[in-house]
């Protein structure tokens, strides 16, 4: 992914003895925060990474499966599944799932070194219709385990821990009026979501009532499980937003009540990062059109970047591109550490917009430092329809491994205030987890308590 030379138009005031910056006169350079895919029509999402420790709306048909730490991913727990005696272990969950969509996406990450197994769709009596699996070191995919075909060798140079692949799919009606009778196929991607590895025919997935998962023969794990309406796959070069909650990346379900303020409080206990401009924490709202639609338009977001020695670099994206634009006077932010923020700072962001002023208003108070970054955009758009979290990391300019990054954080009292003047806050029932694969030296929560929170868990 390029950094893009961009010019930065901002309104930029500091408080207490931090001095005031002339933005008129400089440009920034950053890389491009991407904004999802979307899709309402019908929508759901299956959301399993069993970080509590249960099956998780899994139901064994046959076979043992228990959910296990000693062989995790990145920390988190998996499923592990068994086949004995010559019998296929098999399950299936269909928990929230909407059936009759014309576009389903999956991901899962599959850890078949003692054994072969399969993740995928199934329809009644636990047949399966569209799968994607891993046997003696190729991935395969097609309508079952029996009929799937070879796709690609496991691939050896992964950003994923060792033994496991990532796999993610999109399922849909690929007829159209100059192919009326094209039917229902499903692109695979493997290890990155930026490049197809194929596409294979599924034509019963049409009939689709959950997710299943069969391992052949041996011990197989599978963790990290999304599936919804959403579109995963974005075809995005080495784009990575790493952990999340919200409805975005894999998980929209419903539209929020039209609201024209989102607000969280941010508290950063402490980090510890090797190099600028790579690992960044941050909120989003998105309009109508950035809801609903794969595009950078109507997608704003609010945000810092985590710099090496208690540095943070405050950020926005203004809904027209998916760049970002600093609070900094600096020609290149990821040289430039920013600002100083000692460890346990506590920051309260807002996206506001202002319909009688036609703006949108971006606020980051630093009430450690008692600095406050701002920032105007003109805008004549929707009100908000969607949110939510993000803790990214840029794979595509960092020169430490990922575990060098280091994160306690929290993120909490996150809430919107609707049209009519109603504050509610994002609960549980909104907020699912999404794009689960942070490293355990990752360690941060999310919202006020254990019921709304979470924690990464560390092996």
């Amino acid at each position: 992914m390029n950094k893009a030379l961009l010019a930065i138009p901002l309104l930029l005031v500091m408080l207490a003895s931090t001095p005031a910056v002339n933005s008129n006169n400089y440009s920034n350079t950053h890389l491009p925060r991407e904004a999802p895919a979307a899709s309402t029509a019908g929508a759901f999402s299956f959301v399993s990474n069993f970080e509590s420790g249960t099956l998780e709306g899994w139901s064994i048909v046959q076979g043992t499966a228990i959910v296990t730490t000693k062989v995790n991913y990145f920390g988190e727990p998996s499923l592990a599944s068994k086949a004995q005696n010559g019998k296929v272990q098999i399950d299936i969950a269909n928990k929230n799932f909407v059936t009759g969509d014309s576009f389903i996406s999956f991901q899962v990450v599959i850890n078949a070194q003692k054994g072969n197994g399969f993740f995928g769709l199934y329809t009644l009596q636990a047949n399966p219709v569209a799968v994607v699996g891993v046997s003696d070191g190729y991935v395969y995919a097609g309508t079952s385990p029996t009929n799937a075909v070879k796709i690609e060798s496991v691939p050896l140079s992964s950003a994923y821990p060792n033994g496991w692949v990532y796999i993610a799919a999109n399922v849909y009606d690929a007829s159209t009026p100059s192919s009326p009778n094209a039917g229902w196929v499903m692109q695979v991607f493997v290890d990155r979501t930026d490049q197809v590895a194929a596409t294979v025919n599924v034509p019963y997935a049409s009939s689709y009532s959950g997710a299943i998962i069969e391992t052949l023969s041996g011990t197989v794990y599978y963790t990290n499980i999304v599936v919804s309406t959403y579109e995963i796959p974005i075809y995005i070069a080495g784009y990575n937003n790493m952990e999340g909650y919200g409805q975005g990346s894999g998980l929209l379900v419903n539209l929020l009540p039209a609201f024209y303020n989102l607000t969280a409080e941010m508290k950063l206990n402490s980090w510890s990062t090797p190099q600028n401009g790579i690992l960044s924490f941050q909120i989003n709202a998105m309009n109508y059109y950035g809801t609903t639609t794969s595009s950078c338009v109507g997608f704003f977001q609010l945000g810092v970047d985590l710099n090496p020695n208690s540095y943070i670099s405050p950020w926005y994206v203004p809904g027209k591109n998916c760049f970002a634009y600093y609070f900094l006077p600096s020609q290149n932010p990821a040289v430039e550490p920013g600002f100083y923020s000692p460890p346990g700072t506590l920051l309260i962001l807002s996206i506001v917009y202002y319909p009688s002023q036609n703006q949108i208003t971006f606020t980051i108070k630093d009430l450690n430092t008692s600095a406050v970054y701002t920032a105007s955009i003109p805008y004549d758009g929707t009100a908000f329809y969607g949110s939510y979290t993000q803790l990214e990391f840029q794979p595509c300019c960092n020169t430490s491994p990922i575990q060098d990054y280091k994160i306690n954080a929290e993120l909490y009292s996150m809430q919107i205030t609707t049209l009519l003047g109603n504050q509610e806050f994002l609960n549980a029932s909104y907020m699912l987890p999404f794009t689960l694969d942070a490293p355990p030296s990752w360690d941060f929560t999310y919202y006020q308590n254990s019921t709304y929170g979470y924690t990464q868990i560390s092996q």
